[in-house]
């Protein structure tokens, strides 16, 4: 950038020496020399002017590439309790939009910036040096130019309204494409519709300050650039005709003046790109600045192949400074153990299993795995020996193949088909049109819940875990659904660690121990037997189930006896 301002000077200066020395000597020679110059310095600038275009792109796509890069994997090193504090459609618009208002500071603010500073400098030491009294009347207008530039401050704060009001908006569309069948189902559209039109009133009123404040400074500036240009016109002139000036050194003067001021009128645009990209960046770096809740401590080491021995101690956790949730759970499951976690909603259990992966890590106590503390060892060591079936079944909009296989990308297509088999899935995969070769949509929205499940299942199957943890894996199946994974299960929990979560009395019966959970606290442990006789809770649950089955039984044999009758 200096040295295409420098060589942009060039083709001033010739044209000057043309007027006052080839011209006055009527040297043919030396015009041809002059214009050979001034078309050779051209060529330069212009050289140099596609070299800093690259350039600038090549600085500023690099700044926003690692950017992007540091702020992903940020959010990948995240906790659950990051997620569940922060709207999905307000991160989206931090990586994609906020990180774009960088980017086009970055390709484009920054260069108009360097490239204004360095022609201001280099022009004004070279207008000094032709002429110091005529650079003094050139910047008359400076303090007038200074003064609009400072009423610009009033922008910064509209961006940041601009920024988080674009990132409510991206909520309200997030929500609105997640939800849609729930808010066409109600008819909440015209809701949905003005809490779009509320942002984006917003914006839109932001947006309009900010240009009536552009309105003033940008034509201001050209109009104070004017009047130097006209001053110097006036005294430049008079200077000629006095004989204090040679014409060509006025000529240039006044390109010089010109070329000066040119750059100066953009930096209005420049200081509002800069805001915008300011806003914006402290919208990314306010992620980037978020401690990890959940981080590997220096020097962990990779867990070695477990055998699957889970153990609690004193373990007690709460989101920040809330209440606990969990106090004092103290359990020890022994390897190849199925144990169930029941209690009422709200009560713990699914917090309890997300401390073994450490989604979350405790507030007090320690995790075990087979007498190792999972937060001595590396995340990935430790999670690639347990496999998950959540409540909320995810699946990716890939193929029903590549789901199953997202664990374990290596696994062969047999590997694949045989866990599916065992979950029961394999005869409804292949009766689809494209077979293990079907796109399953946007979160599986192709396939029913229970067929979501069952591939879910199929994918834990797949990582042939030392740990599986079932949380309400059959709660979105239907009752022949449910009692052939029942017989799969039964198969593969041979020999390895359970933990089962469900509100089924009948599917956590059979397991080696049931740990009742209420309030967050263990309230009680057995068999099914065990606690039938001995905990209040337990057997409340069981009884409300019992007559919800009875009732079934008595209304579908009523249904029957009203028909052969």
């Amino acid at each position: 950038m200096v040295a295409g301002t420098g060589l942009r000077m060039a083709p001033v200066w010739f044209t000057k020496e043309v007027i006052d020395t080839a011209i006055p000597r009527a040297d043919a020679a030396l015009v041809i020399l002059y214009v050979v110059l001034f078309v050779g310095s051209a060529f330069a600038f212009n050289a140099f002017q596609a070299v800093e275009t690259y350039a600038q792109q090549f600085v500023g796509q690099r700044v926003i590439y690692d950017l992007r890069n540091a702020l992903y994997a940020h959010l990948q090193s995240q906790s659950m309790s990051f997620y569940d504090a922060n709207q999905t459609g307000q991160l989206m618009s931090r990586v994609t939009n906020d990180v774009s208002q960088v980017q086009f500071f970055l390709t484009q603010g920054v260069s108009r910036l360097v490239s204004t500073v360095a022609t201001v400098v280099i022009y004004l030491a070279f207008l000094i040096m032709l002429d110091i009294q005529l650079t003094a009347v050139t910047l008359v207008v400076a303090p007038g130019i200074w003064l609009l530039q400072d009423r610009l401050k009033a922008v910064m704060p509209l961006m940041r309204v601009m920024q988080k009001r674009m990132a409510d908006l991206n909520v309200v569309i997030q929500e609105y494409v997640a939800g849609v069948k729930m808010i066409q189902a109600f008819g909440r559209e015209p809701y949905e519709a003005r809490r779009f039109d509320e942002a984006n009133t917003d914006i839109r009123s932001a947006r309009m300050q900010q240009q009536q404040l552009m309105a003033v400074v940008m034509p201001g500036q050209e109009f104070f650039t004017n009047v130097s240009l006209v001053l110097v016109l006036v005294v430049g002139v008079y200077r000629v005709m006095d004989g204090t000036m040679t014409l060509g050194t006025l000529v240039a003067f006044q390109a010089y003046v010109l070329t000066m001021w040119m750059p100066v009128r953009w930096i209005g645009m420049i200081n509002q790109m800069a805001q915008q990209a300011m806003a914006a960046g402290e919208r990314v770096f306010e992620i980037l600045d978020t401690p990890l809740e959940v981080a590997e401590r220096p020097g962990a080491r990779p867990l070695p192949s477990i055998v699957g021995r889970i153990t609690l101690e004193n373990v007690s956790f709460a989101y920040g400074n809330e209440r606990p949730l969990l106090s004092d759970i103290s359990v020890d499951i022994l390897p190849g153990q199925t144990v169930a976690l029941v209690g009422p909603s709200g009560s713990g259990k699914t917090t309890i299993v997300n401390l073994i992966p450490r989604f979350y890590d405790v507030t007090s106590g320690r995790v075990l795995l087979d007498g190792v503390d999972v937060r001595e060892v590396t995340l990935s060591s430790l999670r690639s020996q347990i496999g998950f079936v959540l409540q909320e079944t995810f699946l990716f909009n890939m193929t029903i193949r590549e789901n199953i296989r997202y664990g374990r990308s290596n696994a062969s297509d047999e590997d694949v088909e045989r866990v599916a088999r065992h979950a029961r899935a394999h005869d409804f995969i292949i009766d689809l049109p494209d077979g293990y070769d079907t796109l399953c949509g946007e979160r599986g929205a192709r396939l029913s819940g229970g067929q979501r499940q069952r591939v879910a299942i199929a994918r834990a199957l797949l990582v042939d875990p030392k740990i599986l943890i079932l949380d309400e894996a059959t709660s979105s199946v239907d009752t022949r659904t449910d009692h052939l994974i029942q017989q799969a299960l039964d198969v593969l929990m041979q020999n390895r660690t359970t933990l089962v979560i469900a509100h089924r009395i009948a599917t956590v019966q059979r397991a080696n121990q049931i740990l009742v959970i209420s309030n967050g606290r263990i309230a009680d442990h057995g068999t099914h037997a065990e606690l039938l006789h001995r905990s209040g809770l337990y057997a409340g649950l069981y009884e409300i189930q019992v007559q919800a089955t009875e009732a079934a039984r008595e209304e579908l044999m009523g249904t029957v006896g009203a028909a052969v009758t």
